[in-house]
């Protein structure tokens, strides 16, 4: 009898959603990587002003104006590893550009057959579920208040052995500075590209009659998490000792509903750093906090989001000019 593989139903359920919640697959591409934005709630689209940028809003990175690295740790759900990069090179007169690479692995799955009687046998064998983005992004200042970024990257999904889907997709975001005082807006667009095609052929089981026949079948294409990102923020506080920076944002994604984030940062002496917010109508959770330690060429950041009934996520990251 041949092998079904359980977990390859999580490709081909897709779309059977009443609703757009859960009607995307790459659902790693959602994962926040940055611990500065998820510590204030999500509210991060019109703050995100250095190497992190490109995994929120592309646009901010023609902030970055000397060599910098970024690179993060997401301690996610299920054992799940999530490491992010990113290397930003100011070109002068040209803008900014970076290499980002980020990947996921989540192992322990198990492998069973599934009989046409619907028997369940475990087989005893595992196998990892891996994923990747990989690009690269360019950002410029197009006026001395309007910046514009876009990054095209790589997507890959790994299901163990049994398949594999390939894709690419742009991200694209702006900002603005009003001019009144230090208000901004930025908007940002995310995995904008054509659907997944996982590789290879299944077996379905049918009765007709008292017999069984098996037809091939091809995995269900699905879409990718595309999000549209929008907000506002401004610094109420900014003087020499300390820094209060409030955030607004609304993200509506193909796949979710709508969320409203507000988050706070507030900087002490350009060395402490403290964050909170919420994003409100989410599934699960809402609730971020975080702390960073700055100093002129390097930056250390932790984020706690509460998950609801999920264990929580942990966030740490490392930022640091050349």
């Amino acid at each position: 009898m041949k092998k079904f593989i359980v977990a390859l139903l999580l490709i081909t359920s897709l779309g059977f959603a009443q609703s757009k919640t859960g009607t995307s697959g790459s659902v790693f591409l959602k994962v926040s990587l940055i611990p500065r934005g998820s510590g204030m709630g999500g509210a991060y689209v019109a703050v995100a002003n250095d190497a992190s940028s490109v995994f929120w809003n592309p646009a901010g990175l023609a902030h970055v104006k000397t060599k910098a690295v970024f690179a993060s740790y997401t301690n996610w759900v299920a054992q799940t590893m999530i490491p992010a990069f990113n290397y930003a090179m100011p070109i002068p007169g040209l803008g900014t550009v970076g290499i980002f690479a980020s990947a996921l692995q989540s192992s322990g799955f198990q492998e069973v057959k599934i009989y046409p009687d619907g028997t369940i046998e475990e087989t005893g064998k595992t196998f990892a579920y891996n994923a990747v983005q990989a690009g690269i992004s360019y950002s410029q200042f197009l006026t001395d208040r309007f910046a514009t970024g876009v990054n095209l990257k790589m997507i890959y999904e790994g299901y163990g052995p049994y398949s594999s889907a390939k894709s690419v997709a742009l991200d694209a975001g702006t900002v603005f500075y009003t001019g009144l005082q230090s208000l901004r807006v930025a908007m940002s667009l995310q995995n904008l590209g054509p659907d997944m095609q996982p590789a290879g052929e299944y077996d379905l089981y049918l009765m007709q009659g008292s017999d069984i026949v098996t037809e091939k079948r091809t995995f269900r294409a699905y879409k990718l998490p595309m999000t549209f990102r929008i907000g506002l923020a401004m610094e109420l506080i900014d003087n020499p000792t300390q820094r209060l920076t409030v955030s607004v944002e609304g993200a509506n994604a193909n796949d979710a509903d709508e969320i409203i984030s507000v988050g706070f940062e507030f900087q002490y002496l350009d060395m402490l750093v403290l964050r909170a917010g919420r994003a409100f109508n989410k599934s699960e959770g809402g609730y971020g906090a975080g702390v960073g330690f700055h100093t002129s060429r390097f930056s250390l950041d932790y984020s706690f989001s509460d998950f609801g009934a999920l264990p929580d996520i942990h966030r740490i990251s490392v930022n640091f000019s050349l």
